[in-house]
């Protein structure tokens, strides 16, 4: 960066959200490959420091196998996710992390009974897609809101405010 850290020019720790933890550490799970680049641009934008997986079964593997000494601040997981007949999906993924992990979890089905299902099965968040960088920057209130312990490191990053309006849930 221009400033020789790991914030852009003009942007610092002061400029963040107010107690947001820039490096908080995020697996996230997309199965569309754009999505998920997209998705992992936006939350480093914002300070996260990024683990991407391609389906709720890769991620489930990369939690076991890291188990102590290592462990994600929070999960946000796609609903359906991984290859065809693969039948683990973000709803499997929950239930086996959501009592270590606060999750979060998007689908572009934001009907009313989807939302209810993630909410009713302990998802801390529901997420329409597409996502926009306002609801994606402030994904650290969950953590705190859990009460679970963040680094702070000394890097992360902003970006630029997406206004886009969110779907009206059905």
């Amino acid at each position: 960066m221009e400033n020789g850290n790991a914030f852009p020019s003009g942007v610092g720790r002061d400029t963040l959200p107010q107690d947001s933890p820039a490096g908080m550490r995020v697996l996230v799970v997309e199965d569309d490959p754009n999505d998920l680049v997209h998705l992992t641009q936006i939350l480093e934008r914002c300070g996260y420091k990024v683990t991407a997986k391609a389906s709720p079964r890769e991620a489930l593997k990369e939690v076991e196998e890291n188990g102590e000494g290592f462990h994600f601040d929070i999960i946000m997981t796609v609903v359906h996710g991984g290859e065809e007949g693969d039948r683990f999906d973000g709803f499997d993924l929950l239930e086996r992390v959501r009592d270590r992990y606060p999750v979060i979890i998007f689908s572009a089905d934001y009907s009313k009974k989807m939302v209810m299902r993630t909410i009713n099965e302990g998802a801390c968040d529901f997420m329409p897609k597409p996502m926009c960088y306002q609801e994606v920057r402030n994904i650290w209130f969950h953590v705190m809101q859990r009460g679970s312990e963040v680094d702070d490191p000394d890097e992360g990053e902003e970006g630029p405010s997406n206004n886009e309006n969110h779907p009206e849930i059905k």
